[in-house]
């Protein structure tokens, strides 16, 4: 099997006349884009079979994905109520598409006049089908998402393309002559009554269908996308925890221990190893909770020079998330020793049935929460929201004088 990747057409907007997909096949197949328009205009003459061929492509053939700009540019687009992405024709795609259009009309009279084209009744029901569906798909393609992500509910997902007028006139129009082709089928479809009423609600569930099939595949695109990126914040979130927890304090422990050669040496060979552990394979799932925590407590004893009493209450297999909760315990340990001034900081580690949970606790200095900066990563990445990610959460009380407890709870 070949390894190479089969690289799919996406239709570029910024260079859309209508869907895209001209612009995107003539960009796939490296051919001129006119040439591409050119031939969908010549076979639409034929029973609207560029029409047709045309919709499909709309809704097989995805969005090309936009690229990012500056974080100033980005936010200034977020802060319009309309999508920065529609085209702006010039004199010579206006002259261009002009020409295309008749074109298409000259050919389709042509081919009508001739005896090849179809019924009139069919050529209407298509040409108002085909008008109605481009106007409500452009609509789709065109509007702004960020209600969908960020809203609640079912209004999230109609109050994008009811936000700016011109979507609300665009959305009409099209279902206007939706109507107007269904009306048009069924009147001259030449059935009795009865026959004739299935045929109408028949044809009003899938022209509504087709009406919302492109905004419904949107939705799913852009949930996926935020889905996406909401993993990828919490991974650059983790690997932001992680090097404070190591190896912004190795470096910190070295500034210490500058005038000790080997002290500096045996600190740096062990930051490689954890460094090296965590990228190539991260905390392993084995083992227990109590050996896990017993493993760290050992080793900011060893580092810090404070002792650390741990007492456990039952015992659990170390999971992925229990794992996050023994790094955040890890760190709430290591700022005990750095900033309490305790000379011993107490753990106690407890596991039941329904929920997992870590207390330490100093009898040092203390501090105020109120006064803790919004930058400081010790206390909100490493513990607060670390534990948060894994699905539990993080309690801590303190107060100057009074010493520092910090209670993390996992539920089962």
């Amino acid at each position: 099997m070949s390894e190479e990747q089969v690289v799919r057409s996406t239709r570029p907007l910024s260079t859309a006349w209508i869907g895209g997909v001209c612009a995107g096949l003539a960009d796939h197949l490296g051919w001129p884009v006119l040439l591409v328009r050119l031939g969908f205009v010549v076979v639409s003459a034929f029973a609207l079979t560029g029409l047709w061929a045309y919709l499909v492509l709309w809704l097989a053939m995805p969005r090309t994905a936009a690229e990012r700009s500056a974080p100033g540019l980005e936010a200034n687009a977020r802060a319009g109520m309309r999508s920065t992405s529609a085209v702006s024709f010039s004199g010579v795609d206006l002259s261009l598409a002009t020409a295309l259009a008749l074109l298409g009309i000259g050919l389709t009279w042509m081919v009508q006049v001739s005896g090849w084209g179809l019924p009139p009744r069919v050529l209407a029901v298509g040409l108002l089908t085909g008008g109605g569906l481009g106007m409500i798909w452009w609509q789709a393609d065109h509007v702004s998402t960020r209600e969908v992500v960020r809203g609640t509910g079912w209004r999230r997902l109609v109050a994008p393309l009811v936000r700016h007028w011109s979507s609300v006139v665009g959305i009409l129009v099209g279902l206007s002559s939706l109507a107007a082709a269904v009306a048009v089928l069924v009147l001259s479809s030449g059935l009795d009554e009865v026959a004739r009423t299935i045929l109408l609600l028949g044809a009003s569930v899938a022209a509504l269908v087709l009406a919302v099939l492109p905004w419904i595949i949107r939705v799913r695109q852009t949930l996926a996308e935020a889905r996406q990126e909401a993993m990828l914040a919490d991974a650059r979130a983790d690997m932001a925890a992680h090097l404070h927890d190591s190896v912004l304090q190795t470096l910190a422990l070295i500034q210490r221990q500058a005038g000790d050669p080997k002290k500096v040496t045996a600190l740096a060979r062990r930051q490689e190893r954890e460094l090296r552990q965590w990228l190539y394979g991260d905390a392993p799932t084995g083992g227990s909770l109590v050996e896990a925590l017993t493993a760290e407590l050992l080793d900011v004893e060893d580092t810090h020079g404070v002792d650390v009493e741990l007492v456990s209450v039952g015992d659990t297999e170390l999971t992925p998330e229990l794992a996050a909760v023994v790094r955040a315990s890890r760190e709430a340990m290591v700022n005990a020793a750095k900033h309490s001034g305790a000379e011993r900081v107490d753990v106690f580690a407890e596991a039941d049935e329904d929920l997992v949970s870590v207390f330490i606790r100093d009898r040092g200095k203390g501090f105020d929460l109120a006064e803790i900066d919004d930058d400081r990563m010790g206390v909100r990445a490493s513990i607060v929201e670390r534990v948060k990610r894994a699905g539990g959460r993080a309690i801590i009380r303190t107060a100057p004088g009074e010493g520092t407890e910090v209670r993390l709870e996992l539920p089962r």
